[in-house]
């Protein structure tokens, strides 16, 4: 039967080490820049190079993960990063951002790229519209169910990979802007502050409502074999090494020989983590988030800090091996506590340790013993040099990919609605298109709806973020509807929606198609794209800093905070710092979003100066043509809506 590749995180050397000696057949790590972990230890290139060397001798893989949105001003740098990569010949790269695409295939062809699951595919057309773009293997997203992945599998044309076992994300991947929204730190950027895992305040009282159980997959092992997918990956750059050997072990185990999985369970079973979920894999939903959003075994609370030792009530017996994280009711941040030594005196736990950086409050947790010790250096070490290109040559890639889009014009105004029924009533003129976020259900219903002329005219109907492999027929049909009625424009939610679209049609992408740089834009564009959407969680300098000004900027919005398959009963909730949202079930989606939008009217004549022209109003949670007028307003006039905030394009994104 065929077997699956074993991947396993690297977080470090030494967890590298682990997952070589736990018997995984390949490795995922990062670099010190452009990963999704910027909190893992990651590595450097002379690293990089010795764990390629390694890695090699035993017969495994390196996939170095790139998988990061850029800003303008870091192309140089990426392009330089790609250089060195290229010397240092990993087996792939795991990539988010259309520019790492489309500078690697123009100018580093030699190194292979997989799909990031930030890019959210979900379906086999998209696995194959990437392939055809240079992409050797799709990172499927977690939230497809069996029957999904099954029919996918028979229809793909290159490599997949899934997630087998770890942490989950409440929102789809690549589709999370909540750690955005609240202070500028992008999941997209590798930095996100895990928003899901903290308690948010409900009628009920404070809990964690998003805080999703572990993913573990082990038991669907055979099924995936049986489907041949590629590769099978454990989640989990930040966890310790003996964490990664065991996991690896366990699955080895079973990959091996399925009639052992049983025993791999039980390895499984002391791992530290949080509680287990196979989620829509195992039809497991209902139960799939946890009110415990720890992972570990709580010790205690800190109840004092002397000098160099932490002192907290607990009847639990540890030992100088026991690897303790301590983390801030607060915070996200978590990190081991370097223990020297642990003494018990009066019903308490003295730990010796550094103290700087805790506090009396914190929370500490047990999440292993460091049994098994692992090689933190390389027995052969070896360090070519490596050569950075010019800063001539860094810059003539850059201008190898021209900004295509235009500087300055007449205002053009774009509207998003998401009620058919509004399209009756709408007044066209002043608008430059018109974006229909519609259900399947109205998206066929529209070819047959009696819609006045000047406005059929100008709709481009929006194809969902979402589109599972069980619904790809029903859209080709609705799409096909559609043309023959005469709606001949489309907005893509992913680019790799392209197939779609019958050819001469008029194609635009949204919001969500991050394009967060100017060769980014360059693919999409070079792709026959028309009309394009900035991100949401881009700021003021990132959009002047770029020489495209072609694209749409959004000026009124609700983002999706949370974009997700899993349910919550919650209709409304707060946070700490009296926030207030609403919890919106869209077609079988969760979408969590602030009460108040999202309004940069008062920054029109701003962007205007700068050679933006277009523009983008989206009522789609409003659907209100009163409030339309209030905005258009608003826009003409370049103030602030009242009540509204300016998400990163004041503050920053970092």
């Amino acid at each position: 039967m065929f077997k699956p590749e074993l991947l396993l995180p690297a977080g470090n050397v030494e967890s590298f080490f682990a997952a070589m000696e736990g018997g995984a057949d390949a490795v995922y790590l990062g670099l010190k820049k452009f990963n999704a972990r910027n909190r893992a230890r990651n590595f450097s290139y002379a690293d990089l190079q010795n764990v390629v060397g390694e890695a090699h001798s035993r017969n495994a893989k390196v996939y170095v993960t790139v998988n990061t949105l850029l800003k303008n001003s870091e192309l140089p740098e990426l392009i330089e990063t790609l250089s060195a990569l290229s010397q240092c010949r990993p087996d792939a790269l795991i990539i988010q951002d259309l520019a790492v695409a489309n500078i690697v295939r123009n100018f580093f062809p030699e190194l292979q790229i997989h799909a990031s699951t930030q890019m959210s595919v979900h379906n086999s057309l998209s696995c194959n519209y990437l392939k055809k773009c240079g992409f050797s293997r799709v990172v499927l997203a977690r939230e497809l169910s069996m029957h999904e992945l099954s029919d996918l599998s028979k229809s793909v044309e290159v490599e997949t990979e899934i997630f087998i076992h770890g942490a989950l994300c409440y929102s789809v991947s690549g589709q999370c802007l909540f750690s955005s929204y609240l202070g500028g730190n992008s999941a997209n950027r590798g930095m996100c502050t895990q928003v899901c895992r903290r308690n948010f305040n409900t009628s009920k009282g404070s809990e964690p409502l998003f805080s999703m159980k572990d993913f573990q997959l082990i038991d669907l092992i055979p099924d995936f074999a049986r489907m041949k997918i590629s590769s099978l990956k454990v989640e989990g750059r930040m966890k310790t090494p003996d964490y990664v050997y065991n996991v690896a072990r366990a699955y080895r185990m079973a990959l091996d020989d399925h009639s052992r999985i049983g025993e791999a369970k039980e390895i499984l079973s002391s791992d530290f983590a949080r509680e287990k979920t196979q989620w829509f894999m195992g039809h497991d939903v209902k139960n799939a988030v946890t009110h415990n959003s720890e992972t570990g075994l709580l010790v205690g609370i800190i109840e004092k800090i002397e000098d160099g030792c932490i002192v907290l009530a607990s009847e639990m017996q540890l030992t100088e091996n026991a690897k303790l994280r301590c983390r801030n009711a607060s915070d996200t941040d978590a990190e081991f506590i370097k223990i020297r030594r642990v003494e018990r005196a009066d019903g308490k736990i003295l730990i010796y340790c550094n103290t700087e950086g805790y506090s009396v409050g914190q929370a500490v947790y047990l999440v292993g013993y460091e049994n098994h010790p692992f090689s933190t250096k390389f027995h052969r070490p070896v360090s070519k040099k490596i050569f950075f290109p010019s800063p001539q040559k860094v810059e003539s890639i850059r201008r190898a990919f021209p900004a295509v889009g235009s500087r300055g014009g007449e205002m053009r105004l774009f509207l998003r609605v998401s009620d058919a029924g509004i399209l009756k009533k709408l007044n066209p003129n002043g608008f430059e298109a018109v974006f229909a976020r519609l259900s399947i259900s109205y998206a066929k219903a529209l070819a047959s709806m009696s819609i006045p002329r000047e406005t059929k005219q100008k709709i481009f109907v929006e194809l969902p973020k979402y589109i599972s492999e069980l619904q790809l027929d029903d859209w080709r049909n609705a799409i096909s509807s559609l043309c023959s009625a005469g709606y001949i424009r489309f907005v893509l939610s992913n680019v790799s929606q392209m197939p779609l679209v019958p050819k001469g049609c008029i194609v635009a992408t949204n919001e969500n198609v991050y394009l967060m740089n100017d060769v980014a834009v360059n693919f999409i564009k070079s792709a026959g794209v028309r009309h394009y959407c900035y991100p949401l969680e881009s700021d003021y300098p990132n959009m002047i800093s770029g020489r495209d000004r072609g694209g749409i900027v959004p000026l009124y919005f609700h983002p999706d905070l949370f974009f997700s398959r899993q349910p919550i009963s919650e209709k409304e909730f707060s946070d700490d710092a009296k926030r207030k949202y609403n919890c919106i079930n869209r077609q079988g989606f969760t979408i969590v979003i602030d009460k108040n939008p999202v309004s940069w009217t008062q920054n029109v004549s701003k962007f205007s100066n700068k050679g933006f022209c277009r523009f983008l109003i989206d009522i789609s949670y409003d659907n209100n043509l009163v409030r339309l007028s209030e905005i258009l307003h608003a826009v003409r006039n370049s103030v602030k809506i009242s009540g509204s905030t300016d998400f990163n394009m004041k503050k920053g994104l970092k």
